[in-house]
């Protein structure tokens, strides 16, 4: 296990995967594959355009940011980038459309043996909105991980928007997520308190996998130490550049919260886990337990995270984005939006408003 590198004073960098369609909203499949080579390497001082593990997805990083506006505007430049190309696409955590199957893979080393791995479970698209958070050693690093562990659930509901999968409704506020979790150490973060016990348990896994390195375990939140960061990965891709920065945010407000004044306890392993099942199915409209152990109304505990993560960031002058989520609170989760629209117009309308929402650049 390398030696955590030094990673910055709470700064981020977001990594946007969004998902290349036709002119219909359905999936480019390998036909993407030319358009990916002419993206791929391309962006500027605002981040990079890189391929992903399916042929008809790109992701959209971006450089180490001060705070979440830096990542606004450097997300919204590299969604231009694509946009000028004449690539449409859509960010959701699942294509809702996509057919069973339908997954067109890329071929590399890595990827060859994630795909060994995992066999036929890589049957449809999936795509994140993932957030880093730098943090300046392992001390720090492990005090972050715990606040935002505890917190993975409620991350997960907000970003919930996957409800449809191969055209049906699943049932769920973000299948994405339960296709996550068939994939072998894509797993709630377990309780770790030490950096020796996250060296500990990640050396146990790679070993019993057989794994090249601690890169193959893909906990909701894991340190990346040669990066210097903590990298939250239980968000669906959202449509909105403002829910974008609005999230980053929120995930940067949580660590800088988780060291500042740490968690008196520690949610166990199971009550994670059963947090993380109910807000998959439900999103916001559910029960948690929160960091108090009391059973708690999502939207409750949000809007503590929500005032908690405002007061670390505003006198750094960081925390305007946050009221992109305090608007989601008060409106109509993502998943119900996609079910109305659905009902009411049809799939092709669900589509043709992804891909709306996510060309909005000013969104």
């Amino acid at each position: 296990m390398p030696s955590f590198v030094p990673g910055g004073e709470f700064s981020v960098g977001v990594e946007d995967e969004l998902m290349l369609v036709d002119e219909s909203g359905n999936l480019l499949g390998r036909a993407a594959q030319p358009l990916v080579d002419a993206l791929v390497g391309s962006g500027s001082a605002a981040g990079v355009v890189t391929g992903e593990i399916y042929a008809d997805q790109v992701e959209l990083n971006t450089p180490v940011c001060r705070g979440a506006e830096d990542a606004w505007r450097s997300v919204r430049e590299l969604r231009r980038t694509v946009l000028g190309h004449g690539v449409r696409f859509l960010a959701a955590g699942v294509h809702p459309a996509a057919p069973l199957g339908a997954a067109a893979i890329v071929g590399s080393p890595r990827y060859d043996r994630i795909v060994d791995e995992l066999g036929g479970l890589l049957r449809t698209p999936t795509a994140a909105l993932q957030v880093h958070v730098g943090l300046p050693d392992a001390e720090t690093a492990m005090l972050a991980y715990r606040g935002l562990r505890h917190r993975m659930p409620l991350l997960r509901a907000l970003a919930a928007g996957s409800p449809f999968w191969h055209g049906v409704d699943s049932g769920l506020a973000t299948s994405r997520s339960a296709i996550i979790r068939s994939y072998p150490r894509h797993q709630p973060s377990p309780l770790l308190r030490t950096w020796d016990d996250y060296v500990a348990r990640t050396d146990a896994l790679v070993a019993a996998a057989e794994a090249p390195d601690h890169t193959y375990v893909w906990w909701d939140v894991r340190p990346r130490p040669l990066l210097g960061t903590l990298e939250v990965r239980v968000m669906d891709a959202v449509p909105s550049l403002s829910v974008v920065a609005g999230l980053t945010a929120l995930v940067q407000g949580i660590a800088r919260r988780a060291v500042e004044a740490p968690d008196p306890v520690d949610l166990s392993d199971d009550v994670l886990a059963v947090n993380d099942h109910r807000v998959t199915r439900h999103g916001l409209e559910t029960r948690i337990v929160d960091v108090d152990e009391t059973l708690r109304p999502v939207r409750e505990v949000a809007a503590r995270a929500v005032a908690d993560a405002r007061a670390v960031l505003r006198g750094d002058g960081l925390d305007a984005p946050l009221d992109a989520v305090e608007a989601m609170l008060r409106e109509p989760a993502e998943p119900d939006r996609q079910r109305k629209t659905a009902a009411t117009s049809g799939m092709a309308a669900l589509l043709g408003d992804l891909v709306a929402r996510t060309s909005d650049l000013d969104g």
